[in-house]
């Protein structure tokens, strides 16, 4: 019975998140009161999500370093230098230009390799740039924050460094303990189970991401449109100067770059500051779940049109 419940769970996912969205925004008072549970929901589905992750596919990627390394320094440097010098001139409140810059140097989203097979894109590819992006976050958004773009996050660059060190190791330590003592054929068997948990856990963070958000859009409503403009067009823009960017590539490749680059997360960031987060960091990290739980989708006809050409001329290729 538990087994089926978390399997349908699963496979309704995205329905079910945005679901825990408005269910946020409907009842304010349930956001606030599961608000607390943010950080700790963000820890849990990262050792979920380690437990799940593929490491041999992980490995066999990084035996060929090169496009990893040019993957990497545009997602996680050149994105948000980028980020910074167009938003520098605009007539923006300042805690939307920090935001944007900030989820332009977010890790992507842990999603995004299932997002990729979906869509048709090249899954493994995205495996490895979020990895190995999560894993150099802590170490590269510091001195980008404070040194390069001249952000306050309210918290000194190595407090903030040591909390994403614990957030991300500590989960990556207990997904492995976890792995260690049950061994990879039981947790192959907790699939749906771990697959179910993970829906659960997003669902209470989705609701959590809403707390005072529905106030807010009614006491500004000028302001918070504001922001909802930019978190659809910072996703979009990602997107489309990655795949410009990256242009000699074949078309899957750079269309997954696109994807990964455009669909940041800024949970690991908010869920490190914790209750030394910007409000208005928090509000467009809030409103930033927009786009990334309906582009995806919307954008789907796109993506095959932008990759027909690769799949039309190998059709025995496969994307994954």
């Amino acid at each position: 019975m538990i087994t089926r419940l978390l399997a349908s769970l699963g496979r309704r996912a995205p329905l079910i998140l945005a679901s825990g969205i408005f269910i946020g925004l409907a009842l304010p008072d349930l956001a606030a009161f599961v608000r607390p549970l943010l950080t700790p929901s963000v820890f849990c589905m990262l050792v979920i999500t380690m437990l799940r992750i593929d490491w041999p596919t992980v490995g066999t990627h990084m035996r060929s370093p090169t496009r990893l390394t040019l993957s990497l320094g545009w997602v996680m440097i050149v994105c948000p230098a980028i980020m910074a010098l167009l938003v520098a001139p605009l007539d923006l409140p300042p805690g939307l230009k920090m935001a944007m810059v900030l989820y332009a140097a977010a890790p992507p989203l842990l999603t995004a390799p299932a997002l990729a097979l979906f869509a048709g894109l090249d899954g493994a590819l995205a495996l490895i740039v979020v990895v190995a992006a999560m894993f150099i976050y802590p170490v590269v958004l510091p001195p980008l924050a404070f040194a390069l773009l001249g952000i306050d996050l309210a918290v000194g660059a190595i407090d903030l460094m040591l909390r994403l060190i614990l957030l991300i190791g500590g989960a990556f330590g207990l997904a492995m303990l976890i792995r260690l003592r049950a061994g990879l054929p039981r947790i192959a068997e907790l699939k749906h189970h771990l697959d179910g948990g993970l829906v659960v856990l997003m669902i209470v963070f989705a609701i959590a991401t809403m707390d005072g958000i529905a106030a807010r859009a009614i006491a500004e409503p000028a302001f918070v449109a504001t922001f909802v403009a930019a978190v659809f067009a910072v996703n979009l823009g990602l997107q489309a100067l990655t795949m410009l960017g990256f242009w000699r590539l074949d078309a899957v490749p750079r269309t997954t770059l696109g994807l990964v680059a455009g669909n940041r997360n800024l949970a690991l960031l908010t869920a490190a500051l914790g209750t030394a987060v910007d409000p208005d960091l928090f509000l467009y990290f809030a409103i930033g779940q927009l786009p990334i739980y309906l582009l995806p989708i919307l954008l789907l006809p796109i993506y095959r049109l932008l990759t027909k050409p690769r799949q039309a001329s190998e059709p025995g290729r496969k994307n994954t």
